[in-house]
């Protein structure tokens, strides 16, 4: 099965389309105690750039209970989208002035991920392509736990955030289903973990993550 020709294909279809739908789904679970459920509806042309959105979430948390629901409509003009890529941009050309080594460390990185990546076929003429933290090189394992010590430092003012800031060990695996017709129809994220209170007590954290996608045709589209 040929790793680069899938993922191209992939991005050409997403290419491609004018409009996608879907829903986000996440449930965190602290001690097989659930502490945050969230759904997300969303549609968003890809074109325009707007977006519709319905949020709902609850959330139980050191003894706070709390609901969500909101509904909103954004939108961001080609022109907009064109306006703000410099902007977005702006951080990068630093980064080429680091030279060759940089350069090259950084094509080892993008090279070795996509060696670490599974992909499976199942029925229905499915590809799955999965990844997996714990099945990582030893260098880029590293490199996941400093980026995780990294997030500490900025997660000191969210309590939830902290949570996974903290965890120790975490083991998390990506999931990416891809149909006959190289559309994306789910992204599954799992993440599982340890973590030590300040009375070094041990607790377990887990979280779930999935986004269900239905693309428009492009001939379809209005």
């Amino acid at each position: 099965m040929n790793k680069i020709r899938i993922l191209y294909d992939v991005m050409n279809t997403i290419k491609a389309k004018k409009n996608v739908k879907g829903v986000l789904q996440v449930q965190v679970e602290k001690d097989q105690a659930a502490i945050l459920s969230l759904q997300n509806e969303f549609e968003k042309n890809l074109l325009s750039g707007e977006m519709k959105t319905k949020v709902t979430a609850s959330l139980d948390y050191e003894g706070r209970i709390k609901g969500h629901h909101r509904e909103d409509a954004a939108s961001c003009s080609p022109e907009r989208m064109h306006h703000d890529w410099p902007h977005h941009m702006h951080h990068f050309p630093s980064h080429h002035r680091r030279g060759l080594k940089d350069g090259l460390a950084k094509w080892t990185f993008a090279l070795s991920l996509l060696s670490s990546l599974q992909f499976e076929e199942r029925a229905g003429k499915i590809t799955v392509i999965s990844l997996r933290a714990n099945d990582l090189p030893e260098d880029m394992r590293k490199l996941f736990s400093e980026r995780i010590a990294h997030g500490r430092h900025h997660c000191q003012g969210h309590s939830l955030l902290k949570e996974f800031c903290s965890m120790e060990h975490p083991d998390v695996t990506l999931s990416i289903f891809i149909n006959p017709n190289y559309e994306i129809e789910k992204v599954a994220v799992t993440a599982a973990g340890t973590q030590m209170d300040a009375q070094a007590g041990q607790h377990d954290l887990k979280a779930d993550a999935q986004v269900v996608f239905a693309w428009e045709d492009q001939g379809n589209a209005s």
